[in-house]
């Protein structure tokens, strides 16, 4: 089974690693990681990170929480799986596209999957992005840019730079999400008449664009800046 001892801090490397030799020699039959990390995610994505313990899960399963054990020792590691298996839902480039729309298309989609599920985008922030599912992201991420010619250390560095601002991107998105649900105000407009103008004179008077924020164009000329420079430093 998948949860024997293993010390290592959940969703790090010595952790993934010893999940990936658990994985080869795991059987698919009766209650396995995959149907736990669907029934979690559906927990989640329709209540909430608060909402998910593991009797509730086990609850969800038809099971009781000794049964989710055997494959993750804490809702810390099931978490960690639960956040690689939204990576999952990521799609291909087309294979014929040249390395920077491959790059877009896979940024895009990596936003998309992440806002779907908002309630893993801090888990997936705060761990190396090292499962099954983000080491596919990195294939596709790395094939593309190789099969156009890019070097090695090139691709790399492309790839560790959009992901970073991707998933920031979504954690402010999702933040400011939250806040509006919630009813709470979420830009300058409740600062403005307390700030003094002398001190924030440029605030002030920028705070009809700042105050507006829109995430898709936002996003989009954050990328458009990032990969018009990473191309120039080719």
């Amino acid at each position: 089974m998948f949860a024997t001892v293993n010390a290592a801090r959940p969703g790090s490397p010595a952790w993934w690693r010893a999940r990936y030799q658990r994985r080869l020699r795991a059987r698919g039959r009766g209650l396995t990681i995959e149907r736990i990390c669907e029934a979690a995610l559906a927990v989640l994505d329709s209540e909430g990170l608060p909402e998910l313990t593991m009797r509730r899960l086990a609850d969800e399963l038809g099971t009781g929480p000794a049964s989710l054990y055997r494959h993750v020792t804490s809702r810390e590691e099931l978490l960690v799986e639960v956040a690689d298996r939204v990576l999952g839902e990521l799609t291909e480039p087309d294979e014929a596209l040249g390395w920077r729309d491959a790059v877009e298309h896979l940024a895009h989609d990596l936003r998309r999957v992440l806002l779907t599920h908002q309630a893993v985008v801090l888990v997936i922030a705060r761990s190396p992005l090292l499962g099954p599912n983000a080491m596919r992201i990195r294939e596709l991420f790395w094939r593309a840019m190789d099969s156009d010619g890019c070097d090695a250390r090139f691709a790399v560095q492309t790839y560790f730079t959009v992901v970073h601002f991707v998933v920031c991107s979504a954690l402010f998105t999702a933040g400011t999400a939250h806040h509006r649900a919630a009813g709470e105000p979420t830009g300058l407009s409740t600062l403005l008449d307390v700030l003094p103008a002398r001190q924030y004179p440029t605030v002030l008077r920028f705070s009809e664009y700042g105050d507006k924020p829109d995430p898709d164009y936002d996003f989009d000329f954050g990328l458009r800046a990032l990969l018009d420079g990473l191309d120039r430093s080719r």
